[in-house]
């Protein structure tokens, strides 16, 4: 009877196991390359789209240029919405992929991913605001560069959580055995950057003056974390297993 039941336990091992090795490269393939994508998207959304438009501390300036570039503040808009899907896309995939490491951990980590693309979602509520100033509706300058400002102090309220589910993704990924530790070690630095940012964005008194430095600062450390773990991800889903 024993040996019954241990080959039965065997066999549901090895069918757990094959499904495990079938299921892995699939979601290592969908977050890499949905990791990539957004990168991509966030480049043009925030780093050329956004910068282009929103000058810190300049009303007219601000107003001026949404005026002149409605075409490109909507592309902004619908690229931060595309974002926001691709977050949840990738918080359900990293969670299927990482879950082989610490289940609790990475349901918890794909959970605070969640709470910021919600975070987001609200975030890009007040950009939404702004779109009467874009279909020609004139808004105050006030109005205008409060709605930018609530965006931001929004988001970046958002990049505080995101920045815990990059903590404890390095966590998983130090733990895992199977992706390099230097990856871990950057994620972790990444998820540093993000909390360090974004709680000054919060906190700290004038911080628009400096803020462009800041993140030109970190960009680089909060870029590799992401990036790198996308890149073996993709490099992982290709070998299949």
């Amino acid at each position: 009877m024993g040996a019954v039941i241990l080959g039965h336990h065997s066999q549901k091992s090895k069918e757990m196991d094959t499904k495990m090795h079938q299921t892995s490269p699939k979601m290592a393939l969908m977050a890499g390359f949905s990791l990539i994508a957004m990168a991509l998207i966030a480049g043009f959304a925030y780093g050329y789209g956004f910068e282009n438009i929103y000058v810190a501390n300049d009303g007219p300036a601000t107003l001026k240029n949404l005026n002149e570039s409605t075409a490109l503040f909507r592309w902004v808009l619908f690229s931060f919405v595309i974002i926001l899907m691709l977050d949840v896309v990738v918080a359900w995939a990293l969670y299927l992929f990482f879950k082989q490491v610490n289940e609790s951990l990475s349901l918890l980590s794909a959970w605070l991913r969640l709470v910021y693309a919600a975070l987001l979602g609200v975030a890009l509520l007040n950009l939404v605001g702004i779109l009467p100033e874009v279909m020609g509706q004139p808004q105050s300058v006030s109005l205008t560069m409060t709605s930018f400002r609530a965006f931001l102090a929004m988001w970046s309220l958002g990049l505080i959580v995101f920045g815990g589910h990059l903590f404890l993704l390095g966590y998983l990924m130090l733990r895992s055995g199977f992706i390099s530790k230097i990856l871990g070690i950057l994620m972790l630095v990444a998820s540093v950057c993000y909390l360090f940012a974004n709680v000054a964005q919060l906190l700290l008194p004038n911080y628009e003056h400096y803020k462009a430095t800041v993140d030109a600062v970190l960009s680089a450390p909060m870029a590799l974390g992401e990036l790198g773990l996308a890149g073996w991800l993709v490099w992982k889903g290709g070998r299949g297993s």
